[in-house]
């Protein structure tokens, strides 16, 4: 049920960060961290990048498709979802 209270919420405002989330829900990072993972991997919730380093998890850079929600994180609602392919592409 709190998933789907996070989606209406964030789809409300449109763009939170991680602490407007904790600060709503009155949970802790751990747990605003724990439930913003399902709602990355629908799709219907971006995360947008900060001060990513190269070569790291976030980066985008390894070849697997995981992801870390990162600590001051901000989110954006999607109304098309955007889901990751994992097909190989090589650029020339």
């Amino acid at each position: 049920m709190i998933l789907l209270d996070l989606k209406k919420y964030i789809k409300r405002h449109q763009r939170v960060t991680l602490l407007d989330i904790q600060q709503h829900f009155d949970i802790d990072e751990a747990a605003a961290i724990g439930l913003m993972e399902p709602l990355l991997q629908q799709g219907h919730i971006q995360e947008l990048k900060q001060n990513i380093t190269a070569g790291s998890c976030s980066s985008g850079k390894c070849s697997t498709s995981c992801h870390q929600v990162s600590k001051g994180s901000e989110f954006q609602w999607i109304d098309k979802p955007i889901k990751p392919l994992s097909i190989p592409v090589q650029i020339i």
